[in-house]
């Protein structure tokens, strides 16, 4: 009678210093909610040098190239379709025209009613026919050229512009890279707004399913929630704003940490149900203890993960390694220094009668786990040739949803003169200046030619211009040379300087490339065209634009992808060496994690996938993933093998105590990454799919690859 009188007052002390507690922990949570949606600017950054930083060298070119040709390069393209010599379509790109100029950030505009005489004039013009109107004559460009301001305040505006003047027959579509920029930063607000909460949400439901905890529950989400918040504050802190690929930040650190309280969680309740149930502090500490080897090096191999994108050059890559290091440390601290308070305020679970679950799985990862080992092998074998298919330099579309109106009207301007831009700036080989009659039929002979490569929209130069100049009464009175000048004083605007150097010696074609005729990378389009301007006697001097950008950026991926990849698993042999002490467990681990990229890679590429900038670190969070379940898999081998356990037996036991964790974690992180397969923005659809794929294959991986390589190579070679 007394002992349960003593017992019933432990229970009500610890259930009011658990009420004290978790209402402590709100207001902390509150806090740190409320300082940080203060003090750090959540909204996603998209710049003009989101694809590089500025001091990188592609980004320095096309920064000297707009510094020797000054000129309003920053362009937004309305493209106005229907019949261009009706009376209401003229009218309708008059007023187009002159509301568009009246908005903040707009230097000039040039359309069909600002710039040439008339549709007439304009389809005679070389500058104006390319300019203004598409290749089949259904419609026409009314051009805005805007100053380096942010396109989030001027976007708006335009379409607001494009609503109130369209109409049957003069339908409007908007392009540019302005454009572009502003589309891709909604959809990433849009997406940090919404899926991370419904991520959140699900992360949630599925956890209270798995523990059946609601203490549980809310120790996690504060735990995980807290690492977010510690990520971003110091972010914020070290001045890097959220970019394309920050953005799905806040989630990522969520698992990283939920991947921590898992392990503890079920090493607490099997250390509860191999006791006689008591919820002293020791158990909790003693879990504490039992988890945190592995997960200590579970954090140093995704650590390293993301220190090794910082020696990237692409600025998102960088700032992901940047801000997945220092998530990867506050997860840990978070999941051992806030969740274990919680496990200390949970009723002990009942202890188990019967280990007939138990009991099966042994019976299962004894006889029948070469089933789905083999099952998961002749995938990764499979893989391999769609490895060859992978799309890792995508066009411009990709960022769109297929069949939207966004990207049906951006395909639109793609096939009737080009939507992305690029910039070549050449000099004679000879080293002669470009005023000379002779070099003028040259250029004419390079424009016509760059004009003729499938890959090439339209193409604005010197010699169009000057024809245009030609054009005027008492032209043909006047040598190229003395025309040239003329265009230079500033009643004309001083035009040609933005396609001609002070000094008369290198010259800048601007170019309108086309993404859907592309059949190889970007890079190999633009060495193609570098190839024509030489076959001409020219020398290509520099190459810029958002075209070219894209094509490094690519590449980037692809050389962070393969390189990344192979540090990562170097590191990854380093630490499964300590954590196993055994070289032959290692490249067993190893050989079970190079499953997932293969696989994730492989697929695909068969299934046409593109792997652009923003999905393709899904990879790395996914074996990120793997590597957490084979090193606490492989620590308990050890902890067994230490009582003196054989190492069959070890690796079954292992088995039977973590099947469960491994599972759940994959569970649950697949269900709240499932959720990104709603979002109206591919990119992320995608690494949220590759993510649920990956974590689904790393935790299989784990269960079944690595144990039958580790005791298979055992019983030949000893332990």
């Amino acid at each position: 009678m007394f002992s349960h009188l003593i017992s019933a007052m432990k229970h009500i002390s610890r259930v009011k210093k658990g009420t004290w507690a978790l209402f402590g922990f709100f207001i902390f949570v509150a806090v740190s909610l409320a300082a940080l949606t203060t003090a750090v600017d959540l909204t996603p950054s998209v710049g003009s040098d989101f694809f590089f930083s500025s001091d990188n060298p592609n980004f320095q070119y096309a920064k000297l190239i707009m510094k020797l040709f000054p000129s309003q390069s920053s362009q937004i393209v309305i493209s106005a379709r229907g019949d261009l010599r009706s009376e209401d379509y003229i009218k309708r790109v008059s007023v187009l025209t002159d509301l568009v100029s009246l908005f903040p950030g707009v230097v000039s505009v040039k359309s069909l009613t600002a710039g040439p005489a008339n549709v007439k004039d304009a389809e005679e013009s070389h500058l104006w026919k390319r300019l203004l109107i598409s290749g089949d004559l259904s419609s026409s460009n009314i051009i805005a050229f805007t100053e380096s301001s942010s396109p989030e305040t001027i976007i708006p505006r335009v379409e607001t512009a494009v609503s109130l003047i369209s109409a049957p027959g003069f339908d409007l579509t908007i392009a540019g890279v302005p454009y572009v920029v502003e589309m891709i930063r909604r959809n990433l607000s849009r997406d940090l707004a919404v899926f991370s909460l419904v991520a959140l949400a699900v992360f949630g439901v599925v956890m209270v399913a798995v523990f059946r905890s609601i203490r549980i529950y809310l120790g996690t989400m504060i735990a995980c929630i807290e690492a977010c918040v510690l990520t971003l504050a110091v972010l914020g802190a070290m001045g890097i704003k959220i970019g394309i690929l920050t953005v799905n930040l806040a989630t990522i650190v969520f698992v990283l940490t939920l991947s921590h309280i898992i392990f503890i969680t079920h090493n607490w309740k099997n250390l509860q149900d191999d006791a006689d149930g008591s919820i002293e502090k020791n158990d909790i500490f003693a879990a504490v203890k039992m988890t945190f080897s592995a997960s200590f090096w579970c954090m140093i191999t995704t650590l390293l993960g993301f220190l090794s994108l910082l020696f990237v050059e692409a600025k998102p890559l960088r700032e992901l390694g940047i801000g997945g290091s220092i998530g990867t440390v506050a997860a840990i601290l978070s999941a051992y220094c806030i969740y274990p308070v919680f496990l200390w305020l949970v009723s002990p679970p009942k202890r188990k009668a019967a280990r007939s679950p138990a009991d099966k799985a042994r019976s299962f990862f004894i006889r029948r786990a070469w089933i789905p080992a083999s099952i998961l092998a002749l995938l990764a074998l499979a893989s391999i040739p769609g490895i060859e298919k992978l799309d890792t330099d995508p066009s411009l579309f990709a960022f769109f949803t297929k069949g939207s109106a966004l990207r049906t009207g951006l395909e639109y301007i793609d096939d009737n003169g080009g939507s992305s831009p690029l910039e070549l700036v050449v000099r004679d080989a000879e080293g002669s200046t470009l005023d000379t009659n002779k070099n003028y039929k040259r250029m004419w002979e390079l424009q016509e030619a760059l004009e003729n490569d499938p890959d090439v929209g339209s193409v604005i130069s010197l010699p169009v211009l000057m024809s245009e100049g030609q054009r005027a009464p008492l032209a043909f009175l006047l040598n190229w040379e003395t025309l040239l000048k003329w265009m230079e004083k500033p009643e004309y605007g001083r035009i040609s300087k933005s396609f001609i150097t002070s000094d008369h010696v290198s010259g800048r074609f601007l170019i309108r490339m086309k993404e859907t005729a592309r059949k190889g990378s970007r890079t190999e389009v633009v060495e193609g065209l570098k190839r024509i301007a030489i076959e001409h006697g020219f020398i290509p001097e520099m190459v810029g634009g958002l075209y070219l950008l894209q094509g490094e950026l690519a590449k980037l991926v692809t050389t962070s992808l393969i390189f990344g990849l192979g540090r990562l698993v170097l590191a990854f042999i380093l630490i499964a060496l300590i954590v196993s002490r055994s070289l032959r467990t290692s490249l067993a681990m190893v050989l079970s994690l190079v499953v997932v990229p293969v696989c994730v890679f492989g697929l695909a590429g068969y299934a046409r996938v593109p792997v652009d900038i923003i999905s393709a670190p899904a990879v790395n969070v996914a074996i990120g993933m793997g590597i957490d379940s084979m090193i606490h898999i492989v620590s308990a081998v050890r902890r067994r093998r230490a009582r003196g356990i054989d190492t069959g037996a070890s690796w079954v036991q292992a088995r039977v105590r973590l099947w469960q964790p491994v599972l759940s974690s994959m569970f649950i992180i697949c269900a709240g990454f499932a959720i990104f397969a709603l979002s109206a923005f591919p990119p992320t659809q995608r690494f949220g799919m590759e993510i649920v794929l990956g974590t689904a294959l790393a935790s299989l991986s784990a269960l079944f690859i690595l144990p039958i390589l580790a005791t298979a190579w055992t019983k030949k070679g000893g332990s």
